[in-house]
């Protein structure tokens, strides 16, 4: 016969049972049958890539194309035939993304002519995927890939050659055509920023990115660009709410200059042995060593001659801009990537296609390039860097050279024409003709003899003219 204990505890155990056994049970008459969710068929479009293919062709690429006339190419393509077929083919090869392949289904894919002329498309009108979809018969999402390829692809195979920084050759060939043009010896170029609008910036980052005087977040763009509009500097990526000293301070320009890896050419002003050049910046900017302003308030003759030339000569950069945002409205309308990276891509290819249309007519004055002679500057020791930083603050030898730029402009002035006074020249004129039209400027225009004689085909873009 058992303990009372054990039978205790027996009858604990049993009624342990019982209660399991109920809630198992009423669970089970509460569940009920699951749902079974919708099927969801996704929509098969057959685009007919091949006749698209054969319509690009046609249209400007075959022997006989519709469209023959280089200034309409130029137009719509935003550069020469034989610039596009060099990137085209220098991609094709360096990238499998842009070779011809089956997909999935065994089908061909794109050629890789459909995909660089829809990243420049999208890139030249600023359009959304539609249009592609409809000439080019390109999806969406394979519109958006084509261009990321295509920024980064373009970043890499050109940026060492057209986004370099100058070397000690171009900055003298610098020197001579600003002086010859202006009359301001050791010029390098013009300093400013731009502002581009980002609609899909993150919530969480919109106060960083915005700024009173914008409608919205902005990305800033510093670039440096001499009197061809070559662009030797571009910092991007900055948030919109600083202003150009903060863009400037954080930029590789006065790190160049401090840690001495920049390069250096001396030049004389009025007879005063100077070590370094210098840029033209607007009254925002602090008076350092290697930006020279202007007068506010000039008193004689000599400062109002140099506050004209002044600001004539740094109308390039305010040019430069221009340029970009009426060739590339990509950047002219609001910016709808979600990363600062893609952001990144899409404005250095723009840059490095802009400097590439500027080698490709003839119009740069640093064509020449040899990645040998990209110089690899020391580093300065930490006693360098402080003097180079005090030299930089020098207020001293700030006025000194605006004061021997004013006299060496003076004493010169009968020397140079007054290009840089009256901004008229048309120096650029009859550069750089694409075998067709020799008065073509850079957007094509000029004469209307078209080949086929189709003169409301060619798309006009009055607003920016090419020369200062």
């Amino acid at each position: 016969m058992g303990s009372p204990q054990s039978s205790s505890s027996s009858i604990f155990y049993d009624f342990d049972d019982e209660i399991e056994d109920e809630i198992v049970s009423y669970m089970m008459q509460m569940e009920t049958p699951p749902v079974p969710r919708p099927i969801i068929h996704r929509t098969q479009i057959e685009r007919d890539r091949d006749a698209a293919n054969r319509n690009l062709m046609n249209d400007y690429f075959s022997a006989t194309p519709t469209y023959r006339s280089a200034k309409t190419f130029f137009n719509r393509f935003r550069m020469s035939k034989r610039m596009f077929l060099r990137i085209l083919n220098d991609l094709e090869i360096e990238f499998p993304y842009f070779q011809q392949r089956c997909d999935a289904r065994r089908k061909l894919g794109f050629t890789a002519i459909q995909k660089v002329t829809s990243a420049l498309r999208v890139l030249a009108y600023g359009t959304t995927t539609d249009i592609n979809d409809e000439y080019l018969k390109m999806a969406k999402k394979t519109t958006r890939d084509t261009l990321e390829h295509f920024a980064k692809g373009m970043r890499i195979l050109y940026g060492p050659r057209y986004l370099r920084k100058s070397t000690w050759n171009d900055l003298q060939l610098l020197y001579d055509q600003h002086d010859k043009k202006y009359g301001l010896p050791g010029m390098i170029g013009s300093i400013d920023c731009k502002h581009w609008q980002w609609d899909n910036c993150p919530t969480a980052w919109k106060d960083q990115y915005t700024r009173g005087d914008q409608k919205g977040p902005t990305v800033i763009l510093q670039a440096v660009a001499s009197c061809d509009q070559w662009i030797w500097h571009a910092h991007f990526g900055v948030a919109g709410s600083n202003n150009n000293i903060n863009v400037l301070q954080g930029s590789e320009i006065i790190e160049d200059y401090v840690s001495g890896k920049g390069a250096k050419a001396s030049l004389y002003a009025n007879g005063n042995y100077y070590p370094h050049g210098y840029l033209l910046g607007d009254g925002i900017y602090s008076e350092y060593s290697f930006i020279v302003k202007t007068y506010k308030d000039p008193i004689d003759e000599k400062r109002k001659r140099f506050k004209v030339v002044q600001e004539a000569a740094r109308k390039g950069i305010e040019c430069t801009f221009g340029t970009l945002v009426t060739k590339w409205h990509y950047v002219k309308n609001p910016c709808r990537l979600w990363t600062l990276d893609k952001m990144k891509d899409c404005m250095r290819s723009i840059i490095i296609m802009h400097n590439m249309v500027k080698e490709d007519r003839g119009m740069a004055i640093c064509s020449h390039y040899n990645p040998q002679h990209q110089e690899v500057m020391p580093e300065a020791s930490m006693e360098e860097r402080v003097q180079n930083l005090a030299d930089m603050r020098s207020r001293q030898q700030y006025n000194a050279l605006m004061a021997d730029l004013v006299e060496h402009m003076w004493s010169n002035r009968h020397e140079y024409t007054d290009v840089g006074v009256n901004n008229n020249d048309d120096d650029d004129d009859d550069d750089g003709d694409d075998g067709d039209d020799d008065d073509d400027d850079e957007y094509g225009h000029g004469s209307n003899n078209d080949d086929n004689g189709d003169d409301d085909e060619d798309e006009a873009y009055d607003d920016v003219q090419d020369d200062d």
